[in-house]
């Protein structure tokens, strides 16, 4: 087949939120910017379906036109709180760049015409989508040009500088070959790693997998946030966030197998701080996880969630609110809306949401590869252990920075672009599958290992299950993933074969992220070993790290990057430390 070359100064991989923004700055700059999609513009992704959320501290926010804001809040509080509620492990470099950069970036979706549903002290509600289009048009009169349905590949590295990108026409099938002076990785998370999950289906892993081969750090990748109380039954509904919301807004009740309300043995100030602020994502999905491992959950490893104590009027006012005529994302669920009248319960559980590690940058969005920036989730950001503040926000900051800093390297680098015996050996690669005879198919070990990550890197670990995990995983890679047999040879739309590229970039990161928790011996934050129930700053207050090596990976530790907030010292049951957490906030943050 014909092969398509694109060249650009500044090639930007990843169709979301943060791609967009960093086009945008590229452009900007002068730049002649291409930005990648790998399903429809401004329609693929995490960022149209977020919430969303922005978030910022309240006396910049008061700054802003039309919103008010709390000016008693101020960005040292907030730097508190994502620092301490992060369990003190997040690079306060990148989240004072998070904090500054976030007042430019909300006044500017608000110049190009998102609309504010609701604010309160510290954020300002909005939505994906409406962020996704003014982002999409911005981008169109600041002359970036756009691949939609394009599928990166690889990273094409000379003389140790990332140089380009080989890409795959998913409708035709063709490869192109993207040559760039500067690569901006922002591709998101990895959430199709796990079943169920909360996220798109075309969240694979592939930018942190792919810079992880060209010869990136990979940091943090133990963290992974577990969002609460998703519906697991019945199978239409399983993955849905409505009970986490219902949760959120007015509460209910969690029991287990037993019928007993199991919240009770904890703390209750943890308790009521972990059900109504962003600290339930982690707590009640680890005491969940806890409960069926102790043999009292559900059919499917849930607990049971009902609306308890609180009044059916209640609870069906806020409904309204947020699933009108009880929908939910095109779910009916009016089934559920007589469950919660007869006060009868739904099976929930943790499913993932957000990975809190990724690709190491600099609070430039440098990564430690020359010419490779990245931005929004596929990083180890600014969030450390444990998420509490926006990923809308950091998604937009990220991309503002990475965009302009991208463009002042791609001005400045003197490196050739690749020429076309660069991209033969990723494209035979590629074309692997296709010519495999092994009989498997891919769904059906994708599901497999899915479930197997579910079940054994959740919210709660242990050694056993972490080593059953990996030797689970190098049998998949070693036995089954070469013999994986496509149904189609063709390479015309064959989604099947873009499945088993995709399984091994998400077989790698499952291997990287069952080590790296293995290897902490600890609890913190979303990061919960129940062998090891204490968090321990004096040993383990470091960042995990992971090199390539010719045989694979290592996992090391690097210090934590401390400006104005010192590290403490001591060791505490998990439990005692997240109240000491949450007790540290400031005052702005106990609004919430």
């Amino acid at each position: 087949m014909s092969k398509q070359i694109i060249d650009s100064d500044v090639l930007v991989i990843g169709g979301g939120g943060a791609g967009f923004r960093a086009a945008i700055g590229a452009a900007e700059k002068g730049c002649s910017t291409v930005m990648i999609s790998k399903g429809p513009l401004a329609r693929c992704g995490a960022s149209p379906m977020a919430g969303a959320d922005f978030t910022l501290d309240g006396r910049s926010m008061s700054r802003i036109d039309g919103l008010t804001g709390d000016p008693s809040d101020s960005p040292e509080k907030a730097m508190n709180d994502i620092v301490t509620q992060g369990f003190y492990l997040n690079n306060q470099k990148i989240v004072e760049q998070y904090l500054r950069v976030a007042p430019q970036c909300l006044q500017e979706l608000i110049d190009w015409g998102i609309q504010i549903k609701a604010a309160d002290e510290r954020m300002v509600f909005t939505s994906g989508i409406g962020i996704m289009d003014a982002l999409h048009k911005k981008a169109r009169s600041a002359g970036v040009t756009f691949q939609e349905d394009v599928a990166v590949l690889d990273l094409v590295v000379e003389d140790g500088q990332v140089v380009g990108a080989l890409g795959l026409d998913i409708r035709g099938g063709q490869f192109i070959h993207f040559r760039a002076r500067a690569v901006v990785m922002a591709t998101g998370g990895w959430h199709k790693a796990f079943w169920p999950n909360t996220g798109m289906r075309d969240l694979a892993g592939e930018g942190m997998a792919m810079a992880f081969r060209a010869g990136a750090q990979l940091g943090n990748l133990e963290f992974i946030t577990f969002c609460c109380n998703v519906f697991y039954q019945p199978q239409i509904w399983r993955g849905s966030l409505a009970p986490y919301l219902m949760t959120l807004m007015v509460g209910g009740e969690m029991v287990n197998s037993a019928g007993e309300r199991f919240l009770e043995k904890y703390d209750p100030f943890v308790v009521k701080t972990g059900t109504f602020t962003e600290w339930n994502k982690s707590i009640l999905s680890i005491t969940s996880r806890l409960e069926a491992l102790d043999g009292k959950g559900l059919a499917n490893g849930g607990v049971g969630f009902r609306r308890g104590r609180t009044k059916w009027e209640d609870v069906e006012f806020i409904a309204q609110l947020m699933f009108p005529k009880w929908k939910y994302k095109a779910i009916d669920l009016a089934p559920w809306a007589e469950m919660l009248r007869n006060n009868e319960i739904a099976e929930v559980g943790p499913a993932v949401e957000y990975f809190d590690g990724g690709i190491v940058i600099d609070e430039h969005m440098r990564t430690t590869l020359p010419g490779l920036f990245a931005a929004g989730e596929v990083t180890l950001g600014a969030f450390g252990a444990n998420r509490v503040f926006a990923a809308i926000t950091e998604m937009l900051v990220h991309g503002a920075e990475a965009g302009d800093n991208a463009a002042a390297y791609a001005r400045q680098t003197q490196a050739p672009l690749p020429d076309a015996a660069a991209f033969e050996p990723l494209e035979q690669k590629a074309l692997a599958p296709l010519a495999n005879q092994g009989g498997l198919r891919v769904a059906d070990v994708r599901r497999g290992m899915q479930t197997m990550a579910h079940e054994l890197l959740g919210p709660v670990r242990d050694e056993t299950g972490l080593q059953k995990l990996r030797a689970q995983l190098a049998e998949i890679k070693n036995e089954k993933l070469g013999r994986i047999q496509l149904q189609s040879a063709s390479r015309t739309y064959n989604k099947e074969w873009i499945d088993a590229i995709e399984l091994g970039n998400m077989l790698g990161l499952l291997e990287m992220s069952a080590t790296s928790a293995l290897a902490r011996t600890e609890s913190r934050g979303v990061h919960y070993r129940r062998d090891f129930p204490h968090a321990d700053n004096d040993k383990w207050l470091a960042e995990s790290v992971i090199e390539p090596t010719d045989s694979g990976f290592n996992v090391g530790t690097r210090p934590v990057t401390v400006t104005t907030m010192p590290l403490p010292g001591g060791k505490s049951p998990y439990m005692d430390y997240v109240k000491h957490l949450m007790e540290s906030r400031s005052d702005t943050a106990g609004k919430h």
